[in-house]
């Protein structure tokens, strides 16, 4: 009884915290709402392509396109002049079918129905605030601070990507919605027969929104199989299996291969493995792991210099047990993914694309950031957290007066706050001495930065570490311990 009582009046701050989050979050976003994607249409890239699938599927209950585009109804909520073209190669029975998994046009099926892309746009928001608003839960209930938490949850979803991405029409705002929904069942539940079960369609989910985010779920499925009952992983296992069949026998019969990209124009019918080869590369996309945060244009920490220490800040969490791993696994490997699967990180898009999938779980990583550091480097975030919201301020008056568009030319918006800060960032379009100069700046930063909040994660295991005696033991020479054969029941 005590104990409902006291679960009971801790869970209601966190509600009011979720609900006064999402209602802030879902008010800015409206003015996110009409913003010139381009000079020639309010959407584009592969927007218009999840939005025309999803026409298809209201009016004719397919995905072939093949209609849309010969009645051009489209039209409706693609206004570019020059018309839709087409991102896909004919099927072998004719079909037109977009080169994207189909997921996010099935779920923005309601808000499409009652209102076109405004409709679209209006349920995508409503999501993405629903997404802070419960990152914002995940980071309180993991570090016990909830007005921090409520503070790095609203600057984020406040910040620059977050704002504009809150109503472009891309999977990722709902592929990051599932991992925080998923982090949140992981961690909160005791891993029955219904949570794998739940947990499993979760994540089915997030791969029917892009085949690019199953390594994402296969970091939350380990961590959960890590703790989970034997009948949770029975069930989760299970499921998932014959999730993943169905899933590899649907993706042959739509688009004849593994993959949605084998139909786009760009492969032209090129199998899985030769289309992830074309998008694989190491050597000169290395320098995209730290690029990523500081480019002087697509660097999500120059439109939010509060997240310029994500990546130095990620031992932090490794002390929080298996959750601040699980977090730790996500972020880093969507950053590797970003970096070297990624075919560009400078594409027609808003910058931060690419790390948008995990941006809420930033909330974590910064609120263990703030806790770790001292008064005066706290006061420190909070001026980058004042800036952040700056930035993103000034980008939304000259959106909405067309000075920029979102993805050509937000970055030469004439803003003071804005350009005030462009000379400390290194432009990887070109190599010259300035930009080698800026990125060693940049990287011992980050590298003495690691270091220091290493040390302060881990100080007193790695002191203990080495100062463990390394006397001799028995069947040992000078303290080499002698191999021998395992006792039954013994590890190798």
């Amino acid at each position: 009884m005590v104990s409902t009582i006291v679960a009971s009046a801790r869970a209601r701050p966190l509600l009011l915290g979720a609900v006064s989050i999402f209602l802030l979050l879902s008010t800015v976003y409206t003015l996110s709402v009409g913003l010139r994607a381009t000079n020639g249409s309010s959407i584009t890239g592969d927007e218009p392509f999840y939005l025309v699938t999803t026409q298809s599927l209201l009016q004719d209950g397919d995905l072939d396109l093949g209609n849309q585009y010969e009645r051009e109804s489209w039209r409706s909520f693609f206004d570019h002049p020059a018309g839709l073209w087409k991102q896909m190669v004919p099927a072998a029975d004719g079909r037109l079918v977009s080169p994207h998994d189909p997921g996010l046009s099935v779920l923005l099926m309601p808000g499409f129905a009652l209102d076109g892309l405004r409709g679209a746009q209006a349920q995508l928001l409503l999501l993405a605030a629903l997404t802070m608003s419960l990152a914002y839960v995940l980071a309180a209930r993991e570090t016990g601070l909830p007005l921090l938490s409520w503070l790095a949850a609203a600057t984020i979803g406040l910040s620059a990507t977050a704002f504009v991405y809150s109503t472009e029409v891309y999977p990722e705002f709902p592929a990051a919605l599932c991992l925080v929904l998923g982090l949140l069942l992981v961690r909160g539940r005791p891993g029955n027969l219904l949570d794998g079960l739940l947990l499993a369609t979760l994540l089915s989910a997030l791969a029917w929104l892009g085949i690019k985010y199953v390594s994402l779920g296969a970091i939350i499925g380990v961590y959960f199989l890590s703790r989970a009952s034997m009948e949770g992983r029975g069930g989760f296992l299970a499921l998932a299996a014959v999730s993943g069949a169905t899933y590899v026998w649907a993706h042959y019969a739509i688009f004849g291969d593994l993959t949605p990209y084998s139909i786009n124009t760009v492969y032209e019918g090129a199998p899985a493995v030769d289309v992830l080869q074309s998008h694989i590369s190491i050597e000169d996309r290395a320098y995209r792991v730290w690029g990523l945060f500081i480019d002087r244009r697509f660097g999500i920490g120059r439109w939010a210099p509060l997240l310029l220490f994500i990546l130095p800040a990620l031992p932090l969490l490794l002390a929080r047990g298996r959750l601040g791993w699980a977090v730790a696994a996500l972020i880093g490997a969507q950053v590797l993914i970003a970096t070297f699967v990624a075919i560009t990180m400078m594409g027609w898009w808003f910058p931060g694309r690419t790390l948008l999938a995990v941006l809420p779980l930033f909330v974590l990583v910064i609120v263990a950031l703030i806790e770790a550091l001292p008064r005066l480097l706290r006061a420190g975030m909070a001026l980058l957290g004042v800036y952040s919201l700056a930035v993103t301020g000034a980008l939304i008056l000259a959106s909405r007066s067309q000075e920029i568009r979102l993805a050509v030319d937000p970055f030469d918006m004439n803003a003071t706050v804005f350009q005030i800060t462009a000379p400390l960032f290194p432009q990887y379009t070109a190599w010259g001495l300035e930009t080698v100069l800026l990125t060693i700046a940049w990287l011992t930063i980050g590298i003495a930065t690691l270091f220091g909040l290493t040390l302060r994660a881990h100080g007193e295991a790695l002191t203990a570490l080495a100062a463990r005696p390394r006397h001799a033991q028995p069947g040992t020479r000078s303290g080499i311990v002698a191999r021998h054969a395992p006792a039954r029941g013994e590890g190798p």
